[in-house]
């Protein structure tokens, strides 16, 4: 997909405060956006939550998940401190009230966010909803150093009129009290008249190999599997903050001195430059092996053609592709480590000392859907 990062269109479309219908955004478009680690894209929030409730329950539970995403970034946010830095409670609201001064920014939020992350009790209330969104967008730039942040909204064609009334309000005051702007997909809350339609001139990615997305089933599959209500773009060099499966994986690996080299969410650097560009759960470059940790929106036709056509292209120039769902890391995390210190250890052995093994066969379509070790 083109990314046209720098584009008029896109750069109106990012004023904080406005609630805008993108006519040529689609849930697959959307993926992509979400999916690239571009630096000079807005941090992107992908919300599938809205259903039959009120405005203000709607605004509650967004918040309670960009809460949780941040918490999970921490202490990315803090000046000086890089991901997976341990600070105790003390540390961390110097460090806060240091950010918040140098940057002009008069929240108590921000420090009670900090302490909390840092796993000091929670001390007096909770901040309020409007100190609670500015200082969570305040914070989601800080750890992505981008300036602007885009809350995409999917919705179900299905829901009552009532409901994409209530959805747009809350959406109308995230924007104005979060200083983002707000990004409805081409088929979202269509009952709502005042949402203005927008085009930001997205090119299309190719979808001629995949097969027609079933909206239906990939929803079930949704549902049943409790996908994150907020995904938030990928954050290079770290583990997605919205998935706790990643979160899991990476907590087994931190102290294996074997896994050091690991790379997330990163981009292979030595693939075929006409081919289009991919970004990886977790990389070992050196190893040439790649692992993918899917959720259940991967079972889908769409997601699961488009995973098979990138895993093609990474074997073929040499990368060896492993598949975990998310429940087999969250199920036993230590054991999905132990599998791929074997893997490493078989990968960077001398040639000459590995031992010689027949090539394990290609599953048929009647078998597993899932890629794991064996």
């Amino acid at each position: 997909m083109d990314y046209p990062a720098t584009s008029p269109a896109l750069a109106a479309a990012l004023r904080p405060g406005h609630v805008l219908r993108i006519s040529d955004i689609d849930g697959l478009a959307l993926d992509d956006l979400v999916d690239s680690v571009a630096t000079d894209l807005p941090v992107f929030l992908d919300y599938r939550g809205p259903a039959d409730r009120t405005a203000r329950d709607v605004v509650t539970e967004v918040l309670d998940a960009l809460e949780s995403i941040v918490l999970a970034l921490f202490p990315t946010w803090l000046p000086g401190h890089h991901a997976g830095e341990l600070l105790d409670a003390d540390e961390a609201e110097d460090a806060a009230r240091r950010l918040c001064r140098d940057a002009a920014f008069t929240s108590s939020a921000v420090v009670h966010f900090a302490r909390m992350a840092a796993g000091a009790p929670s001390a007096g209330s909770r901040p309020g909803n409007e100190a609670r969104a500015a200082a969570l967008t305040f914070l989601l730039r800080r750890s992505y150093h981008r300036d602007t942040v885009v809350l995409a909204v999917r919705a179900s064609p299905d829901l009552p009129v009532r409901a994409q009334q209530a959805a747009a309000a809350a959406c109308r005051w995230i924007a104005d009290h979060g200083r983002l702007a707000v990004w409805l997909t081409s088929d979202a809350l269509l009952a709502v008249p005042w949402v203005p339609g927008f085009r930001i001139g997205v090119g299309s990615t190719d979808r001629s190999d995949l097969p027609t997305p079933d909206s239906a089933a990939d929803e079930s599959v949704d549902r049943a599997a409790g996908p994150p209500l907020l995904t938030v773009s990928r954050p290079a060099g770290s583990p997605a903050p919205h998935s706790a499966a990643e979160q899991a994986l990476e907590r087994a690996l931190t102290h294996q001195h074997w896994a050091r080299d690991r790379q997330w969410n990163r981009s292979p650097r030595d693939l075929d430059p006409l081919s289009p560009a991919v970004v990886v759960d977790l990389l070992w470059t050196r190893a040439k092996v790649v692992v993918e940790v899917d959720g259940a929106d991967h079972r889908g036709p769409v997601k699961y053609a488009r995973d098979r056509r990138r895993d093609n292209m990474l074997q073929r120039a040499g990368y060896l592709v492993l598949r975990y769902t998310n429940e087999q890391v969250l199920d036993d995390a230590t054991l999905v480590a132990a599998e791929l210190a074997a893997v490493l250890a078989e990968r960077t052995r001398p040639t000459g000392a590995r031992a010689a093994r027949p090539a394990p066969p290609t599953p048929t379509p009647e078998e597993s859907s899932w890629i794991t070790p064996g």
